[in-house]
């Protein structure tokens, strides 16, 4: 069984959004986690952000829900 990775934060400042740099950047880190003997990546994001779309359709899958209630 291979190994996973999670990917803890990734931040494109909001003048640079809309122009494919997240999305080269996890193409690249991808390339050098495969090289690395990983076999899944993880993360998480919170559920209002328009990442999740990309997250999508580069083939994330979503796995688990966190939910909160304010108090």
């Amino acid at each position: 069984m291979g190994r996973d990775l999670g990917i803890y934060e990734l931040y494109v400042i909001e003048e640079f959004r809309g122009k494919g740099i997240s999305k080269q950047l996890m193409r690249i880190a991808f390339n050098h986690q495969r090289q690395a003997g990983y076999s899944e990546v993880r993360l998480s994001a919170y559920a209002k952000i328009q990442a999740i779309k990309l997250y999508e359709k580069m083939g994330f899958n979503i796995r688990t829900v966190t939910m909160s209630l304010p108090l």
